[in-house]
């Protein structure tokens, strides 16, 4: 049985992911679907070529500066947090007692640490309170109108009509 066009579709197409593909590629399409934005406005707000961005799921891995681009324009921040062992000894015995003031593992607190430097909760208010989450909206196309050149409209001025008005 096959369905009417006038009718709308019952189930939404899905973009489907390898299991290859890396998590940071799959946020930029989760993104790309939630926000119902389309390659092309994608490429355009980014600057990353649309056959870049839809390689992604199949063929490449994207760069670091084409991955912050898109998820730039998604709204979102590619960031590099340290991992515990990474940090030298005098940072990690200073964040030691802040960590056991807060029942929270070291990782836990550097990824607070980093939440707090780079701004995050001032950024994405529904991480503090998920009651003031924004509906996203969706600008409406505007249809264009024909434009008429004003040597034109002199043009169209003068000419005679059949109209009785």
């Amino acid at each position: 049985m096959s369905r009417r066009f006038d009718q709308p579709r019952a189930n939404r197409r899905t973009v489907t992911m390898p299991d290859r593909v890396g998590p940071h590629v799959k946020l930029v399409f989760a993104e790309m679907a939630r926000l119902r934005v389309t390659y092309d406005s994608c490429e355009e707000g980014s600057g990353v070529r649309r056959a870049s961005i839809k390689a992604w799921r199949r063929k490449n891995r994207p760069g670091l500066e084409s991955l912050e681009a898109v998820l730039g324009f998604l709204g979102w921040d590619f960031v590099a947090i340290p991992r515990a062992k990474a940090l030298p000894e005098e940072v990690r015995a200073e964040l030691q007692p802040i960590a056991d003031k807060l029942g929270l593992s070291m990782p836990q607190t550097v990824s607070a640490l980093v939440e707090i430097v780079t701004g995050i909760h001032e950024r994405f208010p529904f991480l503090r309170d998920p009651t003031a989450v924004k509906p996203v909206r969706f600008k409406g196309k505007r249809r264009e109108r024909p434009t008429i050149h004003p040597d034109q409209h002199a043009l169209l001025q003068e000419m005679p009509t059949d109209v009785a008005h």
